[in-house]
């Protein structure tokens, strides 16, 4: 933590050229990740030969070696070199959503440093974001910490209550329903052709507070610019939840194609298979 506070003292430029070279050593390192990476790779883009497989398992780790090096920009600096670089689509209908009597939900998802995507956007409008605790109490309290630099608060993923009462009283949220939470806390609604558990608690949140729902992404440009992008998902709730699952899946699926190594390919999606089906990742 201390190595990542010294990089963000260093102009921007240099410090992404840390975040390629802790993405090439992450490549090199840890083996498990890797094999990971390249079974998620394999079974959502069938349609590239082997050889281009392993450059974008690669380019993976090399974007998500700098997403950790975006995530201690967000947490330390000012962010004022970067909002220069800024390109935000939707932004007005979120501001005007946000300016009614109803709370707004925010659909991210595991793009490269998720913390410096909403710290960006948070620039433009103020909102909360749920998050999952840590394991490790240190690491969860300088977590927390960094994220009340940038954000405008943080709230604990189990907390729903809390999330409810935030929705239902105007106020604007942030989760992400991209990570496999098992069977029992799922449905299967078609990523990448997969049938993928996706949890439905963004369908129930939006069903039960009557919220305004948007998706957001936000990835950085070969031009060295970082584009935001919000749409309503007027569609929610549909009153389906596998058809919820599968409206957000599918926003979820055309970004990460338009920059395929800019998502987090390094954690199991789909560890929880269809009754029947074997894993992805023996």
């Amino acid at each position: 933590m201390s190595l990542l506070r010294l990089i963000t003292l260093l102009p921007w430029p240099l410090g992404k050229q840390f975040g390629r070279l802790l993405g090439r050593l992450l490549y090199q390192l840890s083996k498990r990740r890797r094999v990971i990476v390249e079974k998620n790779i394999a079974a959502c883009f069938p349609e590239l030969d082997k050889q281009q497989q392993e450059q974008l398992a690669l380019d993976t780790f090399y974007a998500n070696g700098m997403g950790v090096i975006e995530t201690a920009y967000a947490w330390w600096s000012s962010l004022g070199h970067i909002s220069k670089r800024l390109e935000i689509e939707g932004i007005e209908q979120l501001q005007q959503a946000c300016a009614s009597d109803k709370g707004v939900l925010i659909l991210g998802a595991h793009f490269t440093s998720p913390d410096l995507g909403c710290a960006l956007l948070n620039q433009q409008q103020a909102f909360m974001v749920t998050y999952q605790r840590h394991n490790n109490p240190l690491m969860d309290a300088l977590i927390l910490r960094g994220r009340a630099h940038c954000l405008g608060g943080a709230i604990e993923r189990e907390q729903i209550r809390q999330v409810v009462k935030e929705l239902k009283g105007g106020n604007t949220i942030w989760l992400a329903p991209d990570q496999d939470l098992g069977p029992d806390r799922s449905v299967f609604a078609p990523f990448f052709g997969i049938q993928t558990a996706t949890t439905g608690i963004a369908s129930r949140l939006a069903k039960s507070t009557k919220c305004h729902v948007f998706f957001f992404s936000h990835q950085h440009l070969s031009n060295g610019k970082y584009s935001l992008r919000l749409t309503p998902l007027a569609a929610l709730p549909s009153g389906d939840e596998v058809q919820d699952a599968s409206i957000i899946n599918a926003h979820i699926e055309q970004a990460v194609r338009q920059h395929p190594e800019q998502y987090l390919w390094l954690h199991r999606r789909f560890k929880t298979r269809p009754e029947g089906e074997s894993s992805i990742y023996k």
